[in-house]
């Protein structure tokens, strides 16, 4: 099984490369940017709206709820209208999101996060279309985990300018500012639209079955696993993102901003780490061997966050949360890359979007158990020995991927 024809397996122009991978860098910082805005600055939230800043929470379940439904619509979209317009529709998303969440209104907050989600599960089944036009069977697992470095890099954003950015004019005031990048950067890749949309096909059907990638993807053993995959370390990565500033804050007495520092250590080490795993992949040639030792590492780095106290020095915290961002956070290029390498002929899109949706299911698990677990116990410590457990549920599902994939080639 090979990924589609859209592959190129001799070197693509420079140009081409560096265009698409930028521009899907920008998309998915933004993208990543938009949803980990309000969890940046949650206490600041939760006290102007008079409300337990655990429940943000399920503000990123809301989120990834609309991911789950666009994902698994984006292949047709893609089809019918191309891949570099689904990306610009996003950032509309975005913008439009940030908007309504402005008005400061519990339930229009609702709305926004679903409309954020909206644009979040249309980011991935396009740049997986695009990119795959643009790499080489050797530097595949590289470029994508480039590409993701956009996840990170949003975070590094949030949790560096929201906190900042909310005290100094409020937090209803700060979302202008996902709403002029998105908006700026959609305008600017229009000029960009017609080389890269000369693919797409007017007499694709605009919606399909939404079940049908995922029928697809669960009857090939290496994607199938893959999926679920993709369920366990996403809703450790969330889990990560959504609670580190809160935990730190509600726990061991950090300012946000000292706590929001710690969420960059964590983004700043995704970015690291993003690179770092997809060199590691393409030089061992086996990009399920470098998830399965991303996944032991990731819940290494879960069980020792447990025992985190105030008495600790910030500089071994951070250093911690570094690890831990380094291994969490380090994994999706790696991870998309392997499911573009197995796709069927041309579905690199479509088992993209189905990967998706469990990666999405993940996400809302994720921090839905998290949260509950605080519930339960009163302590976000205790919470993070979830992590560790998923962690290791994802080393065995990689492992189970890959001996689908050998069986497959037997065949």
């Amino acid at each position: 099984m090979t990924a589609g024809p859209e592959t190129i397996h001799t070197a693509p122009p420079l140009r081409d490369t560096v265009t698409v991978v930028v521009f899907m860098i920008c998309v998915q910082l933004i993208g990543s940017m938009a949803s980990l805005w309000l969890p940046a600055i949650a206490p600041e939230v939760a006290a102007g709206l008079e409300v337990d800043a655990s429940l943000i929470g399920f503000q990123v379940v809301v989120v990834y709820l609309g991911g789950m439904v666009t994902s698994l619509f984006a292949g047709g979209l893609v089809s019918r209208l191309g891949a570099w317009r689904i990306s610009q529709i996003s950032l509309v998303l975005f913008a439009l999101a940030h908007l309504v969440i402005a008005s400061g209104a519990l339930s229009l907050i609702a709305v926004g996060s679903f409309i954020i989600g909206f644009g979040y599960g249309l980011i991935n089944p396009p740049a997986a279309h695009l990119l795959s036009k643009v790499v080489t069977p050797r530097n595949r697992n590289l470029v994508f985990s480039i590409r993701f470095t956009g996840v990170p890099l949003g975070g590094i954003a949030a949790s560096t300018f929201a906190p900042a950015i909310a005290l100094a004019a409020g937090w209803r005031l700060s979302m202008g500012a996902t709403v002029l990048v998105a908006l700026a950067l959609a305008l600017l890749m229009q000029a960009f639209r017609a080389r890269w949309d000369a693919d797409r096909s007017r007499e694709a059907p605009l919606f399909r079955s939404p079940l049908a990638d995922i029928r697809d993807a669960l009857h090939l053993p290496a994607i199938r696993w893959m999926c679920f995959t993709g369920l366990f370390l996403a809703a450790i990565q969330l889990s990560l993102n959504a609670f580190a500033v809160t935990f730190l804050v509600e726990e061991t007495g950090y300012t946000l901003v000292a706590a929001g520092l710690a969420l960059t250590a964590v983004q700043v080490a995704g970015v690291i780490g993003r690179i770092a795993w997809g060199v590691l992949a393409d030089r061992i040639h086996s990009g399920f061997t470098a998830l399965v030792i991303n996944a032991l590492l990731t819940a290494g780095s879960a069980l020792a966050t447990v025992f985190v106290a105030p008495d600790w020095p910030s500089a071994l915290v951070y250093l911690l949360f570094f690890v831990f961002g380094f291994t969490a956070m380090g994994w999706n290029g790696v991870f998309a890359s392997t499911v573009v390498e197995h796709s069927p002929d041309g579905k690199a899109g479509n088992m993209t979007g189905a990967a998706l949706f469990f990666t999405f299911s993940g996400v809302i698990v994720g921090p839905a158990i998290f949260t509950l677990g605080y519930q339960l116990t009163g302590a976000y410590s205790g919470s993070f020995v979830i992590t560790a457990l998923l962690a290791l549920a994802g080393t065995a599902t990689i492992l189970l991927a890959a001996r689908g994939a050998r069986e497959t080639v037997r065949k």
